[in-house]
């Protein structure tokens, strides 16, 4: 079941919460719309779900104008971030809800409920505390009833906001690989709210990148790390190094910094760009012959992987200043044991991969061959 938004706009007093969406999600499809707080994704969802109504634009589900239409006749399943389980109602009924209240000519014969509860609980795994009520469960198995209750209605369409946001990081991690495999399975459209960039690459099929209520760019996990489409979604999705300052044939010149572009990257001079270079992009190599040396200024040791902090190198003598911009270069435990690297001495660097943009130009790209 197909999802189309043509041009939504919502406004709240001076506050424009969506500015002329467009987004079309396939049938099938587990999208992520991730973005900072107050970027307007939740709006998006609810918008979607017929909780909000937008000032203009459409609305189109399985190509039906569903704009103006409530929350009842969409067909959408809601998960919300804290669960909103009755606490006075079992497990079983919790789930059982969305069918019991159903009009008379359209609620399914009891014996009909019973085993569609019991198949979703078994579907979540949590068959087993039909009988409990919701303060007896951990936060990731009320969370997982929450799922359960929303599908009980067999929904067209599940919409999830922030499904994970109230968890510990463990659980969430759990949780968020079962997700995946539930929708594997039941094939639902689905469309789920996150700020958490991990969360969504390891999800969603499709990200959607939003900003101050427009979309940035919508791709596959792979394209939006890899080409993002502007300066914000290059520094929101994984961790960057960004330098300002001058394209050169062959290098890039800011402050201290004259890094060799990866095989060749332009032929023409450009002032006031912004280079972009994820720190697990930069190769460390003992040869003082390389163009570009570095001076090691700090190393930070976080379990799998260190994050090395360096600086240009400076002359025979001359003392590394405070004001000196530092690269963050990230390695594999292996390969920081293997270099033996130590504070304060000098080694070289290449680059494998970067990206720049010249205000709200289109991104370039400089690989490795």
């Amino acid at each position: 079941m197909s999802i189309h938004v043509e041009h939504l706009t919502k406004r709240y007093a001076d506050f424009t919460a969506l500015d002329g969406i467009d987004l079309a999600i396939d049938d099938g499809e587990l999208v992520a719309l991730l973005g900072p707080s107050g970027c307007g994704k939740t709006t998006l969802l609810r918008s979607i779900a017929g909780m909000e109504f937008a000032d203009s634009g459409r609305i189109l589900l399985e190509g039906r104008d569903m704009t103006r239409e409530p929350i009842r006749h969409r067909q959408v399943g809601f998960v919300f971030q804290h669960y909103a389980l009755f606490n006075h109602m079992s497990v079983f009924e919790n789930v059982a809800y969305g069918l019991r209240v159903r009009p008379r000519a359209q609620r399914p014969p009891e014996a009909e409920i019973r085993r569609r509860v019991h198949e979703l609980l078994d579907l979540v795994q949590l068959d087993w505390l039909a009988r409990r009520f919701p303060p007896q469960l951990s936060g990731g198995q009320r969370q997982r009833i929450a799922l359960a209750r929303a599908l009980a209605v067999e929904p067209r369409y599940l919409l999830l906001d922030e499904p994970f946001g109230a968890l510990d990081a463990n659980v969430r991690k759990e949780l968020r690989r079962w997700l995946r495999r539930l929708h594997e399975e039941l094939h639902v459209t689905s469309l789920f709210v996150t700020h958490d960039q991990e969360e969504a690459m390891e999800v969603a099929s499709r990200i959607v990148v939003m900003n101050q209520g427009r979309i940035e760019q919508v791709g596959t996990p792979d394209a939006i790390y890899d080409t993002p489409a502007t300066p914000f979604v290059s520094t929101f999705i994984g961790s960057v190094n960004v330098l300002h300052g001058t394209l050169e044939p062959g290098h890039f010149q800011s402050g201290g910094w004259r890094l060799p572009l990866p095989d060749g990257g332009t032929t023409k001079r450009a002032t006031n760009q912004d280079v972009f270079v994820r720190p697990h992009d930069i190769e460390i190599v003992r040869d003082r012959h390389l163009p570009c040396q570095v001076s090691v200024r700090h190393v930070h040791p976080l379990g799998s992987s260190y994050r090395i902090d360096v600086t240009p190198a400076r002359g025979a003598g001359e003392a590394p200043r405070i004001d000196d911009d530092c690269l963050t270069i990230e390695l594999t435990r292996q390969a920081f044991k293997a270099l033996a690297l130590e504070v304060g001495e000098r080694v070289g660097v290449k680059v494998q991969h970067l990206h720049w943009f010249h205000r709200d130009a289109a991104p370039a790209l400089a690989e490795a061959v």
